[in-house]
């Protein structure tokens, strides 16, 4: 089968030929429909965030089940499916507390690159090849764990829906499943990607007024207001916090970070009302340092990270969907080109200039 594979740090995507092993017990064989192209893949390019070589790597992904492994009994072939970003394994203590969103197996999957189960499914001349996530999307077909998988209706396009894998459910869960935000509520954005275009569509479904995007780029500012943004700031403009309280005057309820950058993240924090909180969302460098005033403890403001929009996949990825259908999410916009696997190094480049909010892959 064909996957696009990195060899080495801040350098193109090769396509290869792979072999594939069938699924163990526990796990799902999908034919692979399309995968949306995450920032988090780009991070794994630049070395942000480190995982062994050679990868395969794509995360956000729908596709159909081709074979199950012993033990898999939710699903069967023909049944279409979004991968989702944790395995769900049941058993550790943060999958039986209901947060399977910590599970404890995905340190493996995604810093160890390989199954629950400390190996591949991926072969390169007989030699292994990383797993991103256990999912690698960027490939014709893929082996993932049966926890990682949700069925959906037959029915919703698979170039669409694929981007509930991981950028919508981490940017609504946020907001819904995260932070709570109540009706009414003031919230800023600050960066207007496929994550943060899903917090502001998160910020919209649950009531939130203002809500304030905060991007560079004029086509995302432009995108956020047509998905539900009250207002768009341009951080060239001027000191952003100063932008966001000549809106709102006190601050804001909630600000959610969805960049990566810690001095973003400070700006998060300066841009609260008293009781305000700030929601970290974007991945940055794990040794990196988040400098905050002290004086902003005095008011009760407080700092929060969201994983994968503390999401149960099993229950919050169905209610996603059933929100597309209504029309209460809208995901077409947010797709900025639908390309081939072998343009996904133009996509990458794509991003790096700031360029468009998602490029998904379809594989026909």
């Amino acid at each position: 089968m064909k996957a696009a594979v990195l060899h080495h740090n801040d350098t193109p995507l090769r396509i290869d030929d792979l072999e594939i092993e069938p699924p163990k017990a526990g796990e799902v064989a999908i034919r692979v429909a399309a995968s949306g192209v995450c920032h988090s893949d780009l991070s794994v390019v630049r070395g942000i965030v480190q995982t062994p070589l050679p990868i395969v790597l794509g995360h956000e992904a729908a596709g159909i089940v081709e074979a199950v492994g012993e033990g898999v009994t939710h699903l069967r072939p023909g049944d279409h499916v979004i991968a989702t970003l944790t395995p769900c394994c049941g058993e550790c203590p943060m999958c039986r507390e209901e947060k399977p969103f910590l599970c404890e197996k995905t340190r493996l999957t995604m810093g160890q690159g390989a199954m629950p189960d400390g190996t591949t499914r991926l072969r390169h001349a007989g030699a292994a090849v990383h797993q991103f996530c256990a999912v690698s999307s960027f490939a014709e077909r893929s082996v993932i764990p049966a926890g990682a998988l949700v069925k959906i209706d037959d029915d919703v396009p698979l170039d669409v829906v694929c981007l509930i894998g991981c950028a919508v459910t981490t940017g609504v869960g946020a907001v819904l499943n995260t932070a709570k935000v109540e009706r009414g509520a003031s919230v800023a954005v600050i960066g207007c990607g496929g994550v943060g275009l899903s917090i502001v569509q998160g910020a919209r479904i649950a009531g939130a007024d203002p809500i304030i995007a905060v991007d560079p780029v004029e086509e995302k500012r432009t995108l956020a207001r047509s998905l539900g943004a009250t207002h768009a700031i341009d951080p060239a403009a001027g000191d952003v916090v100063k932008q966001i309280r000549r809106v709102t005057g006190s601050g804001v309820a909630y600000a959610f970070e969805a960049i990566g950058n810690v001095e973003v993240m400070a700006q998060a924090w300066g841009c609260l009302r008293p009781s305000g909180v700030a929601v970290i969302v974007g991945v940055s460098r794990p040794n990196e340092e988040i400098k905050l005033r002290a004086g902003g403890l005095l008011q009760q403001k407080a700092i929060m990270g969201s994983v994968y929009g503390s999401a149960v996949p099993q229950r919050d990825v169905p209610r996603l969907v059933d929100l597309y259908r209504k029309g209460e999410l809208r995901l077409e916009p947010m797709i900025t080109r639908r390309i081939r696997l072998e343009q996904v190094n133009e996509a990458f480049d794509a991003m790096s200039r700031g360029e468009g909010a998602r490029s998904v892959i379809r594989f026909d």
